[in-house]
């Protein structure tokens, strides 16, 4: 879920590309027919799904007026299930399958990462047998059995996420019990580093830190800031804080942050000095979910954390100050541009497009940013636009635009041009890799409003998915989403089914029913995992080292603790039955 650094990603952009064009003439010439060849010269943003003979496309779907609600959620579960079986078949206990190939690989240490991620999909779908089967799964990991460091972002948001929502849902202690021993391997990250601002990676056979060496050390604002909601819902749980004094150490160091765009902080921190690294601002990768995480801690402490809310207030004035951008020609959309050096790039990830739900819930829950949903629904717009002007209909992993003083990244070409003036946006990095940040977005805005266009935005979206995406035994992202005839990059990551395939499910809920996850009392991490808001707040008085001096203001929790350490499976099974009834 990151991105690189601005100014080498523009030069990769551009070679992909002019790659992805070569790949594409020569794909034409060995799989059309002249009369293929004859109709893609027609209007290219008029022209039907075309299926090549080797079958590796799929017909349409019906339109979304032509099935009920009901039918469309099955046809998503369906899906769903067509992955996990192929998962299942070729790649059990691996990290993630290639759907293409039918073989495994392992990208996140090895410990099954597609299962865990899955784990409340699973239940929400009501797939009883394959959540049980996961559970044992995940009952038998040994998080010890890694050669690789382990990346704290990742882990946290995949694995730490997936287990406190599986608790949060089935009230399985287990998921628990394995949460805090993962989370505890995982706390030198933040303790060895003297300002409490995480290294990026830790050893699991030394059990020490370590920088990351791609960005020379320096830690990105997305994962040193993507971790609290999960510590502290696992504080709340287990009633020891020490989980979110130790999130909490993390925004403690920006009070002391120098910056000179309001709310605002570079995509790199160093974590020794805790003092940014250079001068590109984002809401982008490298620093989407750090802001996504103001606004959802507000929501989880209930309204309590008024830290969390003066940084999402200061960090939403300075988006619409320095970031927002209407493109020429479509008045009525927005998009986030990039900051580098004082200069505005006119270019978005997809990454991005979570920005409109994160608006929505500012404006919802924060009276000082009600006026911000106008700009939401402007922006979320503007990333659907981002789908829907391409050949496939699926959205490019960056996309540009003109800005209004006619400001573009790249040499604008005849055809983006026109998509421009038609969409307000056209592809520049052209792959798909599954994401589901537009998705989400929709979610949120349907969960608000009960509008019927936001569940036909979230079908059309599924549509282009089974169509251009549906492989062998999975799905598989594209190379370029800008052709009737992508190559698939046989890569299915486990958010797939953690949130694409979620956000998609829960849109097709009867709209007459209460919603399954009311927003006051969920919030879902940013891998979609939803998390429950309970009652439950910190100690007003926060540990002065609480590294060196790990606390539980619960007496019941240091008893618990003990019993569990000397009685276990006793204990284990009072635990079960206990967190039946709270």
């Amino acid at each position: 879920m990151i991105s690189t650094h601005c100014s080498i990603f523009i030069l990769l952009c551009i070679t992909f590309s002019s790659l992805a064009e070569a790949g594409l003439a020569t794909l034409q010439l060995q799989q059309l027919q002249q009369q293929q060849q004859q109709q893609q010269q027609q209007s290219v943003l008029n022209l039907p799904p075309i299926r090549l003979y080797d079958g590796t496309f799929h017909d349409p779907l019906p339109t979304a007026n032509e099935l009920t609600n009901e039918e469309k959620q099955q046809a998503v579960k369906e899906a769903f299930v067509f992955a996990w079986q192929g998962y299942k078949n070729y790649s059990w206990g691996f990290d993630e399958n290639r759907p293409v190939t039918n073989t495994p690989v392992n990208t996140r240490n090895g410990w099954g990462a597609t299962i865990v991620d899955s784990l409340d999909t699973l239940y929400i779908m009501g797939l009883t047998d394959e959540f049980n089967e996961a559970r044992d799964f995940v009952a038998a990991i040994d998080w010890s059995a890694t050669t690789d460091n382990v990346q704290v972002f990742e882990t946290c948001i995949r694995y730490v996420g997936a287990l406190l929502s599986a608790y949060d849902l089935s009230h399985d202690y287990m998921f628990i019990t394995k949460t805090t021993d993962l989370v505890d391997r995982l706390l030198p990250a933040f303790t060895e580093s003297p300002t409490g601002i995480p290294y990026q990676y830790v050893n699991f056979k030394t059990g020490k830190a370590v920088k990351s060496g791609w960005t020379d050390g320096a830690s990105c604002l997305a994962e040193l800031g993507t971790v609290q909601l999960e510590f502290t819902r696992l504080s709340q749980i287990t009633g020891d804080w020490k989980y979110h004094d130790i999130g909490q150490r993390v925004y403690d160091s920006f009070k002391t942050m120098k910056t000179s765009h309001t709310g605002l902080f570079p995509h790199l921190i160093n974590p020794d000095t805790g003092v940014g690294v250079g001068d590109y601002l984002t809401w982008g990768g490298m620093a989407d979910s750090f802001y996504e995480y103001l606004i959802k801690q507000f929501i989880l402490s209930k309204s309590q954390d008024t830290q969390k809310k003066d940084m999402m207030i200061d960090a939403v004035n300075g988006m619409k100050k320095f970031l927002l951008q209407t493109p020429k020609y479509h008045d009525e959309l927005l998009y986030l541009s990039n900051l580098q050096n004082g200069v505005n790039l006119p270019v978005m990830d997809e990454l991005a497009c979570f920005a409109p739900s994160a608006l929505l819930l500012s404006a919802r829950w924060i009276d000082e940013l009600a006026d911000i949903e106008d700009d939401a629904t402007r922006l979320l717009q503007g990333c659907y636009n981002a789908w829907v002007s391409t050949r496939t209909g699926l959205a490019p992993e960056v996309f540009g635009w003109i800005s209004r003083d006619g400001n573009t990244v790249g040499n604008l070409t005849e055809h983006n041009e026109r998509l421009a003036k038609q969409f307000g946006v056209f592809p520049f990095y052209r792959s798909y890799i599954l994401r589901p940040e537009t998705l989400e977005s929709i979610f949120y805005f349907y969960q608000f409003t009960r509008d019927e266009k936001y569940q036909d935005m979230s079908w059309e979206i599924f549509n282009s998915l089974h169509t251009y995406c549906r492989a062998k035994s999975g799905f598989s992202g594209v190379s370029n989403v800008d052709t009737f005839f992508p190559k698939w990059d046989d890569r299915q990551e486990s958010f797939l089914f953690a949130e694409t395939f979620k956000y998609m499910y829960l849109m097709w809920d009867d709209s007459s029913m209460t919603p399954r996850f009311p927003l006051d009392q969920w919030v879902f991490n940013t891998e979609a995992h939803p998390l429950r808001i309970v009652d439950v707040s910190p100690p007003t008085t926060p540990s002065s080292d609480p590294v060196a001096h790990p606390r539980s203001l619960h007496i019941f929790a240091k008893v618990w603790s003990w019993l569990k350490k000397n009685i276990g499976y006793l204990v284990t099974a009072l635990q079960n039955l206990w967190f039946q009834f709270i």
